[in-house]
């Protein structure tokens, strides 16, 4: 499970509105193809992830001819990526740094009831790059615990124009902290 946060600049709408803080899981399979000097390992990782980050806002719903009524609803935003990486993880007794790098695909969705961002398409797939680091622990028997960083570059986001003329970016880069539980088999 991590925690997620939503890095730079895209979907600055007005003030502090955006979803910036969010959740993740992030499960992956990871094999180590060589072993130099019996410290370094060097694999690849396959990496699968659901990343949410949600906000309340208040919206405003017709309740019949010029009567409108405010009520609170959340704005969200999902990204499912898929990606492939290469690893490098030092094997120094219990303790085991490692950096890895790699390339995938992610698929956002948008989703808010708001009217004034109707006209921003709710969904897009679009390839991004990834770098990661970490520090793992072994505990026992294959277990190890974990902190591990990862940053995320949605590449080519698209960009969307509102009614009002201005032009946003909802999809873009994401910053995650994860505590991990992991099993070597």
């Amino acid at each position: 499970m991590m925690f997620g946060f939503r890095a730079g600049t895209d979907f600055q709408l007005t003030g502090d509105v955006s979803p910036k803080v969010g959740y993740s899981f992030s499960p992956f399979f990871q094999y180590d193809y060589a072993r130099l000097a019996d410290r370094l390992a060097l694999g690849l990782r396959a990496e699968f992830t659901f990343d949410r980050f949600q906000k309340l806002v208040t919206a405003q719903a017709d309740v019949g001819g010029d009567v409108t009524q405010s009520y609170q609803t959340t704005r969200a935003l999902s990204f499912f990526d898929f990606a492939l990486l290469a690893t490098a993880t030092l094997h120094l007794g219990r303790l085991r740094p490692w950096v890895a790098a790699g390339m995938g695909l992610a698929l956002g969705n948008f989703q808010t009831p708001e009217e004034t961002y109707q006209s921003v398409a709710s969904h897009t797939t679009r390839p991004l790059v990834l770098g990661a680091g970490g520090l793992d622990v072994s505990v026992g028997r294959g277990a190890l615990v974990g902190l591990h960083v990862e940053y995320r570059n949605m590449l080519a986001k698209p960009s969307f124009l509102l009614g009002t003329g201005e032009s946003i970016q909802v999809f873009g880069n994401r910053l995650s902290v994860q505590a991990g539980l992991l099993y070597q088999f």
